[in-house]
This record gives structure tokens, C-alpha cells and sequence, in this order.
């Protein structure tokens, strides 16, 4: 056979970047798997050289050789679409040419309005967490859903959003894209001290931050005996006013405070990594950080309606805090009171990310394959 027709034989396959650098590490690993098979191509869609260079770096630490990535130009179309929209539209004549698209947000699902011509879409949500955006009507437009664990395939199918068919369970992605690439510890910290991370969400009704986060800093600023990283969610302070962040730049001074709002560093684990204790609320980060038990604190107002309640599930995993005063005293006791919680760790861990001993890039690989096939 020509080479002609072995090339022409091939299905390619996209992976399309278009809703932050915080997808790369869900997203781009199972292109290092796919390329191995030589009946598929593999393209991965970008829109900025920033992005090109960091999915490169995943692709050789991963050692992926033949995996082709692609700067797209996100020009405006139109002045009544947003930026996405326009990038999404502006080159359906390419996605069309695909053999499957596979995505890490839920915006791209518009396609389906303006073509029915469209290949195979496949959803790789970006994270494992619980609470209830992870589960939006717009899971029901792809054709196929890879999640990390059974918990996210049991409730997307209570909700008519995947059928036992078109979702299949992986593993998580990320947190075993990171061990392979790099397993070391990372070091933060020039003196050693037990370290605490506090993650924050982005989500203006969810979020700890706009109710606690200045009083935990100048809490963590007294006390010497721990470490502190704050590393919020990329997102949290993207466009935040250049006064509240100079406010919260002034705590780097203290040797024992590290702050990151968001750099690459917050979204390749390397805080999830080094933290040996986390504070947080409803960020799917628990997740990355709970790679075995270890001690977990939330904090949240009084008046939120959590116990009972499934998008608040990993808030069984430590002691909830309704005052940064409680969270410090939860802090003191935070070794001795793991055992409480390990038990509920290790399940909820399996039902999110899946059995720990499963290679998810492998497994997602081999669940694009059978749908092409």
C-alpha cells in the first residue's frame, strides 16, 4: 500500500484548548497515549503561543513525538458574538473536517446549533469535584463523556445528561499526568514547617474568600510555627482591581507566607503537591491535594445548607469552619483529627477519581478508540 493511502486511512482526531491554561493537564495527556496508535492523527487546537509552548512541555515530558499542535487565530467574526463564540464559528469548516473533537468546556456545545454535520464531540470534564456545575444541562450535547470516577457517571446519568453508553468512567487524568512527568516533592519553603495551602474558589457565591480571606492572611502572618501558601483558583483575581492585589501582595513579606494568583504553578499541582494540609471550600483541588489522606479543613459562612447535600460531599472529608478563628484551632488539631476523616477520604477519593491503581491516560485513550471504532 502507497503511502498515500496509509496516511489517507488515518482519523484524526482534535483536542481543542479554548477555555483557559488550567485545562492543559486535564485535556492534553491522552494525546501522548493516542498518537501511539498508528491509525489516528492527532491535533491539538491553541489560541495563543503561551499555550502552544505550555501543551508542548506536557507533549515531550510525556514523550509524545508526533502529536501536532495548532495556533489558531481567535479573531472577532461578528460584534454581537463573544470572542469564544466567534473563534468557535469562525472555524467550523475545520472542526467538520475532523474525525472527533474532544473538549474541556461545555461552551463549544453551541456548535450544535449552527451544524448537524458535526464529528463526534467528546467531553473531558476539568476536575472531579462535587459541587453542582459540574453537572450543567450542556453535558447532554456531547456525544460521549469521559469522567474520573463513578460518582460523576452516576449523577450526570440521574440527571439525563449521559446515558451507561456514552460515559465512560477513567480515572483521573491530570494528578497521574503530573507523577509521571514529575514525582518529586516540590520545596517552596527555604525553612521547613508543616505546610498549609489555602484554595480558594473563584465563584463569587460559593467562594471563602470574599468572607475570610484578608482576616486568614493576616492570620497566617502571626502565627510562625506553619507555613502558608495561598494559591486561589486561576480565576479568582484574572481581572481583579490592582489595589486588592496589592493589598494582598504585601503578605509575601512574611517568610512564612508564599502567594501565587496564578501563575502556571497553580494549576500543575505544584501547591497540591507540596501542601501537606489543605483549606479550602468547594474547589475541585481537594481532589489533586487528597492523593492519600491527609488533614482538610473548609470554611464557609454559618448559613450555608451543606450537610445532606451531594455538591458538598468532600466536606466530609475534614472539619468545616464557619470563622477564620476556627479555622486556626482546627489547624492545631489538624494530624490528630485525620483519623475522623480517613475513612471518609479513601471512599469518596475512589468514587471521584477512581481506583488509584488505574492508568487513566491509557484507559481514556483506549475509550476514544472504541467510540471511533
Amino acid at each position: 500500500m502507497s503511502e498515500t493511502c496509509e496516511i489517507s486511512r488515518r482519523k484524526t482526531i482534535g483536542l481543542l484548548l479554548v477555555g483557559g491554561r488550567h485545562h492543559i493537564l486535564h485535556l492534553i495527556p491522552i494525546a501522548a497515549e493516542l498518537e501511539k496508535h498508528e491509525d489516528f492523527s492527532v491535533i491539538i487546537f491553541v489560541t495563543s503561543v503561551a499555550e502552544h509552548q505550555a501543551c508542548n512541555a506536557v507533549l515531550e515530558a510525556l514523550g509524545a513525538k508526533q502529536t501536532q499542535i495548532q495556533v489558531l487565530e481567535p479573531r472577532l467574526i461578528g460584534k454581537r458574538l463573544s470572542p469564544k463564540l466567534s473563534f468557535l464559528l469562525r472555524h467550523m469548516k475545520l472542526w467538520k473536517g475532523l474525525d472527533a473533537l474532544i473538549l474541556a468546556e461545555r461552551t463549544s456545545t453551541i456548535l450544535r446549533y449552527f451544524s448537524r454535520r458535526l464529528p463526534p464531540l467528546i467531553h473531558i470534564p476539568h476536575g472531579a469535584g462535587d459541587r453542582a456545575k459540574s453537572y450543567d444541562a450542556r453535558i447532554k450535547h456531547f456525544d460521549h463523556v469521559l469522567v474520573a470516577g463513578p460518582k460523576d457517571k452516576r449523577r450526570m446519568m440521574d440527571l439525563g445528561l449521559v446515558s451507561d453508553n456514552s460515559c465512560h468512567v477513567t480515572g483521573y487524568i491530570k494528578p497521574f499526568a503530573v507523577r509521571r512527568m514529575c514525582n518529586a516533592r516540590p520545596a517552596i519553603f527555604e525553612t521547613e514547617r508543616p505546610v498549609a495551602l489555602y484554595n480558594p474558589h473563584f465563584s463569587s457565591s460559593l467562594s471563602s474568600w470574599p468572607h475570610f480571606g484578608l482576616e486568614l492572611l493576616e492570620a497566617f502572618a502571626k502565627r510562625t510555627d506553619m507555613n502558608f501558601i495561598f494559591a486561589p483558583h486561576v480565576r479568582l483575581f484574572s481581572k481583579g482591581k490592582a489595589s486588592d492585589i496589592a493589598q494582598i501582595m504585601a503578605f509575601a513579606k512574611y517568610d512564612n507566607i508564599h502567594i501565587d494568583l496564578g501563575s502556571e504553578r497553580s494549576t500543575d499541582m505544584t501547591y497540591t503537591r507540596a501542601a501537606d494540609i489543605y483549606i479550602g471550600d468547594v474547589s475541585s483541588q481537594v481532589y489533586e491535594f487528597l492523593l492519600e489522606p491527609k488533614p482538610c479543613i473548609f470554611i464557609t459562612p454559618a448559613d450555608t445548607q451543606w450537610k445532606g447535600n451531594p455538591d458538598y460531599a468532600h466536606w466530609d472529608y475534614g472539619p468545616v469552619c464557619y470563622t477564620a478563628e476556627e479555622v486556626m484551632s482546627a489547624l492545631s488539631r489538624a494530624e490528630d483529627s485525620l483519623s475522623d476523616y480517613a475513612q471518609s477520604q479513601s471512599e469518596g477519593c475512589l468514587a471521584a477519581k477512581g481506583d488509584p491503581a488505574w492508568n487513566p491516560i491509557e484507559r481514556a485513550a483506549a475509550a476514544v478508540r472504541s467510540i471511533l471504532s
